[in-house]
């Protein structure tokens, strides 16, 4: 078929509009809208401009209609000095050389302006000086003529008056001359915060010309049975756009009767990209899911498991020795001299070896290195209202959604290391959605407490959050007793007795509490060292236990405005001739 049988339009890919974009955490599908006329026959349409971090394997073209699709072709041309990047780094060039035009008029305007008020000082400074002697020129004249005038007076009056209005009407006129000097500096400001703006566009248009001289283009080739108009999708991937979720949770905390607990999730999207595109007004879907490219399905290679090698240091010590030579050590060797080849060749073998790495499948990776992290469902986030986004490297945070839960209250404290109780709000994830492990910002009662880390919670799943100290619970460590005696008959032994006094004071008028108290409990290091706790008895008390860490974990239900004195009490028991240190030990995570 001949040339002039087909019919060619070119669009820019950057005017047209985006329906939709899927963000992946790594990249984003961008789906196009492209309204075009179409001839009766063969009609090809050149979208020009495309992204320059486009995944060519993506490109997808979908038409409605009778129209059928020919062909989908990516492109990439050279770029030229007339290309539309060109003309456009030329009109600002333009552009910028009008600003300096402007900027030099009126730095003439600001120095005339500066010399006049020169001149009009200068003249004020005159006639002051020749106000000083008009007494003295008045009497000069009475002496010459030899008379007693009686209109010298009114005469030096009336030159005085005259002088004044001078000075005044130059004091007026430099004070409106230095206003236009202040109004001409601050448009000189402003003229050259524009220009600093164009230059570095300039230079930014320049830098991505010089490093991307390449035009991208997609051709769409159509048969069209009859002439008409169209609607095509154009759907691809582009990289450098990711997204990743952060929280606020907001708490209220009722303290009076018109109060009622509960807590807010407001569930938000980061977005950031810098694709060279600016999604207008689109649908935005945030998702976790890995996106495919082409249409075949991924073939699933063997999973081998074996042992790990063991690579032993003697290789790498004789590996290293060949390179050594047996003398003494020498300029070269002390980096004076040349260099060694062997360093050459091992920096180019260590490059390759990377390169091949990075190269390998998923199936050659070693999993056993890998963390046991839990395994989240892929999720999908539709925001409710059309999103702008430009490509500008920024943060643009989105609205996911709000989650309203009824929370729970628990307070802690560990008095020995602070006297004071702590507040931890849980909830039950009751929507549909998963929270993805990000960062929140927590609130209790309109006021910023901190910022926190919400980890993995499904549908369903409990999640907590520390909102601080409560001051309305008050907590007091009072100094310890000890009594330290002998036992035994036979063999004797030590008896170290420890008793340690704690407060609770719950000064809420109208509401009850439940709050965990924990405290040290020795733990034996050897068979000769017995500990037993006294007081609580855990046999008798439910509410208190030692956990992992040997420390006593007594929880109690504080009513209104109660107060309660507790009290620790262990007892250790020793050889006579041995002395107990006690040292805190850090418990590491298993």
């Amino acid at each position: 078929m001949h040339r002039n049988q087909v019919f060619s339009q070119t669009l820019d890919v950057r005017n047209l509009r985006t329906k939709s974009v899927t963000v992946y955490g790594d990249r984003a599908e961008v789906k196009k809208v492209v309204n075009c006329d179409l001839e009766k026959g063969l009609n090809e349409i050149i979208l020009k401009n495309i992204s320059s971090v486009v995944e060519r394997q993506s490109l997808r073209v979908d038409a409605n209609g009778t129209v059928a699709i020919q062909q989908v072709q990516y492109q990439e041309t050279p770029l030229d000095r007339n290309s539309s990047e060109s003309k456009k780094i030329r009109e600002i060039e333009q552009q910028k050389n009008e600003e300096d035009l402007k900027r030099m008029s009126l730095e003439d305007e600001i120095n005339v302006l500066k010399k006049r008020v020169e001149v009009l000082d200068g003249v004020a400074g005159q006639i002051s000086r020749n106000m000083v002697g008009t007494s003295e020129v008045a009497d000069s004249e009475k002496k010459l003529n030899g008379t007693t005038a009686t209109t010298t007076p009114i005469y030096s009056k009336l030159i005085d008056a005259l002088r004044l209005y001078k000075l005044c009407y130059l004091g007026n006129t430099v004070s409106d001359i230095k206003s236009e000097i202040r109004q001409k500096t601050k448009q000189l400001d402003e003229l050259f915060q524009t220009i600093d703006s164009l230059e570095r566009e300039i230079d930014k248009m320049r830098c991505s010309f010089e490093y991307d001289c390449v035009e991208r283009n997609v051709c769409v080739t159509i048969n069209a049975e009859e002439k008409e108009s169209v609607e095509l999708y154009v759907t691809y991937q582009v990289y450098c756009a990711s997204w990743r979720p952060t929280y606020d949770i907001r708490v209220i905390m009722g303290g009076e009767e018109d109060k009622i607990d509960s807590l807010k999730l407001c569930y938000y999207g980061i977005i950031e990209q810098n694709t060279g595109e600016d999604w207008k007004c689109a649908e935005i879907v945030l998702s976790t899911a890995t996106p495919s490219v082409g249409g075949a399905v991924p073939p699933l290679c063997t999973l081998a498991a074996g042992f790990q090698k063991q690579f032993k240091e003697s290789r790498k010590r004789n590996a290293s020795s060949l390179r050594k030579p047996n003398s003494a050590t020498s300029d070269e060797d002390m980096g004076f001299g040349s260099f060694d080849y062997n360093d050459i060749t091992d920096a180019i073998a260590l490059q390759k070896l990377t390169a091949a790495a990075a190269a390998l499948p998923a199936s050659d990776i070693d999993l056993s290195t890998v963390n046991n992290t839990e395994q989240l469902p892929c999720s999908y986030f539709s925001i409710s209202e059309p999103t702008t986004v430009c490509s500008d490297g920024c943060e643009h945070k989105v609205l996911v959604s709000e989650v309203d839960v009824e929370p729970r209250f628990l307070h802690e404290t560990v008095p020995a290391h602070a006297q004071a109780a702590y507040v931890t709000a849980i909830a039950t994830n009751t929507s549909e959605l998963t929270f993805l492990p990000g960062p929140a910002s927590v609130y209790l009662n309109t006021s910023f407490i901190a910022k926190t880390q919400l980890g993995a919670v499904l549908p369903g799943g409990e999640f907590s959050c520390n909102l601080g100290i409560d001051p309305s619970v008050k907590v007091e460590y009072k100094p310890s007793k000890r009594v330290k005696e002998q036992i035994g008959f036979v063999s004797k032994s030590a008896l170290q007795t420890k008793i340690q006094p704690i407060v609770i004071r719950n000064t809420k008028a109208n509401r009850s509490l439940q709050i965990t108290i924990r405290e040290h409990v020795p733990k034996s290091t050897d068979d000769r060292i017995k500990v037993t706790l006294l007081s609580p008895d855990l046999r008798a008390l439910k509410t208190a236990k030692l956990n992992k860490e040997h420390n006593l974990e007594w929880t109690l239900i504080l009513a209104p405005s109660e107060h309660r004195e507790l009290a620790v009490k262990w007892c250790i028991e020793y050889p006579v001739n041995e002395t107990i240190t006690y040292k805190q030990v850090m418990q590491t995570a298993a």
